[in-house]
């Protein structure tokens, strides 16, 4: 008997169910239904608007309050900074 490349060996191919080598495609998930437009619309929104916020609040902060808000973050996230 000569195995083929690709070829599993006959203890493993009884082990593997028939159910595993039927994969259903994507389309057919409710998940990849689920994702449509209306659905990430809001999501896009809101990160927009955060990171508006956020370029916005940075370009008009002072360096003393930026510098202050870099240093608190470190401690916060428990890196020494000094």
């Amino acid at each position: 008997m000569t195995r083929e490349p690709g070829d599993l060996p006959s203890v493993a191919k009884a082990a593997i169910p028939v159910a595993v080598t039927e994969v259903e495609p994507m389309t057919a998930s409710p998940i990849a239904q689920s994702r449509s437009i209306s659905a990430r619309l809001p999501a896009a929104i809101l990160a927009f608007a955060a990171g508006a916020f956020l370029l916005w609040g940075a370009g008009f902060a002072g360096a003393d309050a930026l510098h202050d808000t870099a240093h608190d973050a470190r401690h916060a996230m428990g890196l020494p900074c000094h």
